[in-house]
């Protein structure tokens, strides 16, 4: 069929589109061994669908990378891991749940988490972490990195007392403090000011 393959022999394709180049075969789900997930084996299906009965092939926005298992502290990786940030600059905010409040009053005070996010501009990139309710922590961080969101602007959000989200904001705070220039202020902007900033 004049299809080209990979050392693996899996069909070359765009994971935009879900097409397998100069074809008019598409692929979803596990077959891909990409991201062998069910909510990313359903966004699969639906670019592949869409292309399959249309004209011409669209190309689609895949959503941020979430992992989880579901251990107890949960496991979870959110876009961009350590390994494959190697070729870009970036700096790390990490907090240890040892010491954390929630989880102290929870007796589940183990784990850890590491947030990456780009040394200049602060636009978080991914994180990494095995944490009390890291379930709900990983989708806090990847509706930020969906949303190009900086760690000014995640320090924005409101955080109650005493939470599992206090120990995100720890390891956001460390990543607002390395920015180059220094734009640490306040965390709750001014009324006359448009600006997001945070706690020196």
């Amino acid at each position: 069929m004049g299809i080209k393959t990979d050392d693996a022999g899996m069909p070359l394709f765009d994971n935009s589109t879900m097409k397998i180049n100069n074809s008019n075969i598409y692929l979803a789900g596990d077959i891909t061994k990409e991201r062998q997930l069910l909510h990313e084996a359903a966004d699969e299906g639906r670019i592949a669908g869409y292309n399959a009965v249309h004209d011409t092939t669209q190309c689609f926005n895949r959503r941020t990378p979430l992992a989880i298992i579901f251990t107890d502290p949960n496991i979870a990786i959110i876009g961009k891991s350590f390994g494959s940030l190697n070729n870009t600059p970036f700096i790390t905010g990490k907090v240890n749940f040892e010491a954390q409040g929630r989880s102290r009053i929870m007796s589940k005070n183990k784990g850890i988490l590491h947030i990456y996010a780009e040394p200049k501009t602060g636009k978080i990139l991914g994180a990494e972490m095995i944490a009390p309710a890291g379930e709900h922590l990983a989708h806090l961080l990847a509706w930020a990195i969906q949303y190009k969101m900086t760690v000014f602007d995640v320090l924005k959000m409101p955080y109650y007392h005493p939470t599992i989200e206090e120990g995100m904001r720890t390891a956001i705070r460390e990543l607002a403090l390395q920015i180059k220039p220094h734009q640490a202020e306040q965390e709750l902007p001014m009324c006359d000011s448009g600006a997001i900033t945070t706690l020196a």
